[in-house]
């Protein structure tokens, strides 16, 4: 019971991840331009414009890899698979070129007020925490 909820939270996360820039809302960075105030992404030009995207990407593997991940009973696929998950959003989010992608995250979700970041960073942290109780749950344990 504890993979598909892992799966279904990463299919979740990934449409957050997916909408972050889609309904109005924008990522932001906080002290960018000038001293306290918030600058928004839309206000930027060139390629730090294309930051959001980024993250729409990471949105988008995030349904493809769960829908493959619905499918695999092994564990040790299933381990590997998350674990490839896990380091190609990784380097999507090292893509950012604006500021670092904790600073992105953090300030668009205090700051912004964006819920779709919110929502991709809880479901993805389920995901993460579901799929190592999966992983590492033993099999006697069903039997009792």
């Amino acid at each position: 019971m504890i993979r598909p909820l892992a799966v279904l939270a990463l299919f979740l996360s990934g449409i957050a991840g997916y909408t972050i820039d889609k309904f109005g809302q924008d990522l932001c960075i906080y002290e960018y331009i000038s001293m306290n105030s918030v600058t928004y992404f839309k206000e930027l030009n060139g390629v730090s414009a294309n930051d959001p995207s980024m993250l729409g990407m990471c949105g988008l593997v995030s349904i493809v890899f769960s829908v493959v991940l619905i499918f695999i009973k092994n564990k040790y696929i299933y381990s590997s698979l998350a674990f490839f998950l896990i380091v190609i959003e990784l380097i999507l989010l090292g893509m950012l070129e604006t500021a670092s992608y904790k600073e992105i995250i953090y300030d668009s979700i205090t700051k912004c007020l964006n819920f779709s970041v919110l929502g991709w960073v809880v479901l993805q942290a389920i995901f993460i925490i579901f799929s190592s109780f999966y992983v590492v749950k033993n099999e006697k344990s069903n039997a009792i």
